[in-house]
C-alpha cells in the first residue's frame, strides 16, 4: 500500500494492527466511501510480555514485531500506538481564556501541581477541547512516563516502524463516541468472559477498571455466571463512584465484544441500571471500513478508530510530540549547521579562487599599466617627431620660397651672385653700382622677415662698382 500509515494498540494478549493508505487527495469520511485500501491484522504475543501496560520482555516483543513487519512491503510507513491507559494519567480541566502561548506556559505549570510524576520522566500532551475567546476554555490533559513511551518507540523502530504519535486507547475512544461535554457514559468491552470498561465524562474516560473472568471449577465458565458477575461488579463501581461524583448522570451504556457482553449490556438495561444500551459503531467510514468491523468486533473500534481522527486531521493527543520536536529542532539545526558550513567552505573556495584571481588581474594590470606608459611614450615621441617634421617641412617649404624671393631682388642696379643657407643662417653675396643700393638690399631683407642683416664683407672695384656680402637670419614665424 503506498504512502501507507498503520495504528497498533498494545493490549496484554496480542498487538491490533490496522494499516490504511494516505490518499492523495481529501479523504471521503463524510460521505461514507473510499477507496483507501484497509487491513487488520492481530499479532498474538506470549502471556507476560505485556502487564497492565509495562513491558516485560523487550526482545521477544521486538522478534514478533520484526517477524511481522518482514512479511510486509515497504518501508517507512508511519506508526500510530494505542496504549493502555492504567499507566497514564488523563483528565479534562477548565482555564480561562489565555493566547495560545501563554496557554502552553499555564498547562506547564497545572502538570506540576497536578501530575506526581518526575518532570524527568514525564511527557505530556494536550487538546482545547471547547473555547470561547476571552472566556474561557476547557481541555484535555494527558501525560504518562517517560520512560515507558522510549521503550516503546524504541522497540518498535528496531521491528522497522517509524513511531510518529503515541495516545490512550480510551482516549481515542472518547473522540471516536463523539459525546457532548457534559454527557456520562459507560463503555463496556467483553471478550471470553473478561470485561473491560471505561466511566466517561463527555470525552475523557475519567476511570478504567479491568474484570477478570469469574473463577469456576468448570472449564467453560457458562454465560450466566459471566453475566451474574459481571453485573454485580459494574453494580458495585457504580455505587461507589456515584457516592464520589454526585453530579453523575449515568443514563446511556455503549458496549461491544461477543453475544456475552450484548446479554449482560440489556440485562444492566433491564434492572434499571441505564436508560439505553447500544452497540459501539463508527460514525461516517467507508463500506471497506465497516467490513472490518463487523468481521472483528470489539477489537477494531480503537484502531479503525484512530485512523479515522488521523485522515480527518482531527487534533489528538500525541504523548510522543515533545520528543518529536526536539527530534525535528536537532534535525532543523543540524541542516542549518550543514548549510552554514556548505556556504562557508564555498565561500572560502571562491574567495581563494577569486584572491589568485585578483593577483593574476593586478599582474596583468601592471604589466599593462607599463606598456601602456610605453605605447604612451612612444606616442608623444611619435607625435613631437611628427610635430618637428610637419615644422621643417613647413619651414623648408618658407625658406625656399624666401630664398627664391631673394634671388627675385638681383636687377640691373644690384646683381646677387650667390646665396647660401645653413641652419637657419643665410649668406648672401653680390656687385651694386652703389653703396646706396645695398644699404635699400639691407632694408628689404628687413622687410622680408629676415632679421640682423648685416654687412660681413665690402669691396669698391677699379669700376666703381662695390662687391658686398651679407649675413642674416630668418625669423622662424616667417
Amino acid at each position: 500500500m503506498k504512502k501507507s500509515s498503520v495504528v497498533f494498540e498494545l493490549t496484554d494478549g496480542e498487538i491490533r494492527a490496522f494499516w490504511f493508505s494516505d490518499p492523495t487527495g481529501p479523504f471521503s469520511i463524510k460521505q461514507g466511501k473510499s477507496s483507501t485500501s484497509v487491513k487488520f491484522d492481530s499479532i498474538p504475543i506470549p502471556t507476560g510480555i505485556i502487564e497492565q501496560g509495562n513491558v516485560r520482555n523487550e526482545r521477544v516483543l521486538i522478534g514478533s514485531l520484526s517477524t511481522y513487519r518482514s512479511q510486509l512491503p515497504g518501508d517507512n510507513q508511519k506508526a500510530y500506538l494505542a496504549i493502555s491507559l492504567q499507566q497514564g494519567f488523563i483528565r479534562a480541566y477548565s482555564l480561562p481564556w489565555l493566547s495560545k502561548r501563554d496557554r502552553t506556559s499555564a498547562v506547564a505549570l497545572l502538570v506540576d501541581e497536578e501530575i506526581s510524576i518526575s518532570r524527568s520522566d514525564l511527557l505530556y500532551d494536550f487538546l482545547v477541547i471547547s473555547e470561547e475567546k476571552h472566556i474561557g476554555s476547557r481541555i484535555l490533559l494527558g501525560a504518562t512516563r517517560q520512560s515507558i513511551l522510549v521503550q516503546y518507540v524504541s522497540i518498535f523502530e528496531q521491528a522497522g516502524f517509524k513511531v510518529s504519535g503515541i495516545n490512550f486507547a480510551f482516549s481515542v475512544l472518547g473522540q471516536t463516541l463523539k459525546l457532548k461535554p457534559n454527557e456520562d457514559v459507560l463503555y463496556l468491552q467483553g471478550e471470553s468472559g473478561c470485561f473491560q470498561m471505561a466511566l466517561f465524562r463527555g470525552e475523557v474516560p475519567e476511570i478504567v477498571r479491568i474484570l477478570p473472568p469469574p473463577l469456576t471449577e468448570e472449564l467453560n465458565c457458562c454465560e450466566r455466571v459471566q453475566i451474574e458477575e459481571g453485573e454485580k461488579e459494574i453494580r458495585r463501581f457504580l455505587l461507589y463512584y456515584k457516592t464520589q461524583q454526585t453530579d453523575l448522570d449515568l443514563k446511556r451504556l455503549v458496549w461491544s465484544g461477543d453475544l456475552v457482553t450484548e446479554k449482560l449490556a440489556q440485562r444492566l438495561v433491564t434492572s434499571n441500571h441505564f436508560s439505553l444500551a447500544e452497540p459501539l459503531r463508527l460514525m461516517c467510514v467507508p463500506d471497506s471500513w465497516q467490513k472490518l468491523l463487523e468481521e472483528y468486533p470489539s477489537r477494531s473500534e480503537v484502531v479503525m478508530g484512530y485512523g479515522q481522527l488521523i485522515l480527518a486531521h482531527h487534533p489528538v493527543l500525541n504523548l510522543w510530540s515533545q520528543p518529536t520536536w526536539v527530534k525535528n529542532i536537532k534535525r532543523r539545526y543540524l541542516r542549518l549547521a550543514f548549510l552554514t558550513g556548505a556556504i562557508l567552505v564555498i565561500g572560502t573556495i571562491l574567495w581563494i579562487t577569486l584572491e589568485q584571481t585578483s593577483v593574476s588581474l593586478k599582474q596583468e594590470v601592471q604589466l599593462l599599466s607599463r606598456q601602456g606608459s610605453e605605447i604612451e611614450e612612444r606616442a608623444k615621441v611619435q607625435e613631437a617627431l611628427e610635430t618637428t617634421w610637419n615644422t621643417l617641412q613647413m619651414r623648408r617649404e618658407k625658406v625656399g620660397e624666401a630664398l627664391t624671393e631673394v634671388q627675385t631682388l638681383s636687377g640691373l642696379e644690384i646683381k646677387i651672385e650667390q646665396v647660401a643657407y645653413k641652419q637657419g643662417s643665410m649668406l648672401l653675396s653680390g656687385i651694386s653700382i652703389d653703396a646706396s643700393n645695398v644699404q635699400t638690399l639691407i632694408h628689404t631683407l628687413r622687410t622680408m622677415g629676415w632679421e640682423q642683416p648685416v654687412l660681413t664683407s665690402y669691396k669698391l672695384t677699379s669700376l666703381n662698382k662695390v662687391e658686398f656680402s651679407i649675413s642674416t637670419k630668418r625669423n622662424v614665424a616667417h
